[in-house]
């Protein structure tokens, strides 16, 4: 390879402020802000506030795009969610003009305040933004509410170290062939998390991931993954997944890869070690979800860095009365040992595992 051909390969795909845009022909695009916060007594919430969009298929005829939304108060052991379905997708879900106001917004129009997401710029900066999601739980019915006000601190999260990855070569355009993917992990976050009749003032460091492009190859089949997301207390930051399409077993380690935030500099590490390990649960659906993950990471910057990954709350499955759940997705905690040191360092962290 030439060296002006390598340095393309591998420079950052990702321009900031005018990527957080969304992007025209995108077959998939989605906002996802998820992470924990805490009321001024230390009692912990995990939240989720996903809002995707995507272009019909061979197999979907049509555009469409849903809502994800989910609250978890940690002292209390509940669990808050509902996941909305849009189709078709609305034509103006997003902002695609980088001279406008920044917006993201779905809600279903024959019930307009179930499963809402609200998403805008704060002062016109779209790296600063206000998000706001309505919902009912699909199971309790209770009436829940999430507004925050989140502003970016230093450099994003490059996923693969340049944003982007090789997904479907058989696309015509970039947009079809690559999968761009990076993370907000530096959200300073303060606002309220309503549950039922009780509103509670909350803050903390929270992560988005803005992903867009092809997310599949040309078939269009969705691949099985679990993700560890952990943000550390000595501001180490990484995002780790499995292989697509292996199936966790208990104590059997799993090929995986990582990318870190380490002094603002995104670094790949292609081959890591993803361990699941008990407890577990299963699903209606069969499907066995583990609680807690070994990750192991053996690199110049972080020498043989050990993280265990664990769950907060057992049920974070994601379902709709009628429906099979097919995805966990939950607020995590993080130890992490490096090299033969006995100190911990403790953290935030998140758990997902895609798996119907």
């Amino acid at each position: 390879m030439k060296v002006e051909e390598e340095k393309l390969v591998n420079a950052p795909a990702i321009t900031l402020p005018l990527d957080q845009f969304g992007h025209v022909g995108a077959p998939t695009e989605w906002w996802w802000h998820i992470g924990s916060l805490y009321a001024s007594d230390g009692r912990q919430f995990g939240f989720e506030v996903n809002a995707t969009g995507m272009m019909k298929t061979d197999k979907i005829p049509v555009d469409y795009a849903f809502t994800q939304i989910q609250i978890t108060d940690v002292k209390n052991q509940k669990n808050y969610q509902k996941v909305t379905p849009i189709v078709p997708r609305p034509g103006a879900w997003a902002q695609y003009d980088p001279k406008s106001d920044w917006y993201v917004k779905l809600f279903d129009s024959s019930d307009p305040s179930n499963g809402n997401v609200n998403m805008k710029a704060i002062d016109k900066n779209p790296m600063n933004m206000a998000v706001v999601a309505t919902f009912i739980d699909a199971v309790t019915k209770t009436a829940c509410k999430i507004e925050l006000q989140l502003y970016q601190q230093g450099a994003p999260l490059l996923v693969w170290g340049t944003g982007q990855k090789m997904v479907n070569p058989k696309g015509k355009t970039p947009i079809e062939q690559y999968n761009y993917y990076y993370s907000f992990t530096h959200l300073k976050a303060s606002g309220t998390i309503t549950i039922g009749t009780e509103k509670i003032a909350v803050t903390g460091l929270t992560w988005m991931d803005h992903e867009y492009g092809a997310f599949t190859d040309s078939s269009g089949a969705s691949p099985l993954w679990t993700l560890q997301d952990v943000q550390l207390t000595d501001d180490i930051h990484l995002s780790n997944y499995t292989a697509p399409g292996v199936i966790p077993k208990e104590n059997v380690p799993m090929d995986s890869s990582a990318t870190l935030l380490i002094k603002g500099k995104s670094i790949f590490v292609e081959h890591t070690k993803t361990t699941p390990m008990a407890p577990f649960i299963k699903s209606a659906k069969g499907i066995t979800y583990f609680l807690k993950y070994k990750v192991e990471i053996d690199c110049p910057e972080l020498r043989k860095a050990s993280f265990i990954v664990t769950s907060l709350f057992p049920d974070q499955i994601f379902k709709d009365p009628g429906t099979d759940p097919d995805v966990y997705e939950g607020v995590a905690s993080c130890n992490a040992q490096f090299g033969a040191t006995t100190i911990v360092v403790t953290g935030d962290a998140w758990l997902e595992q895609s798996l119907g």
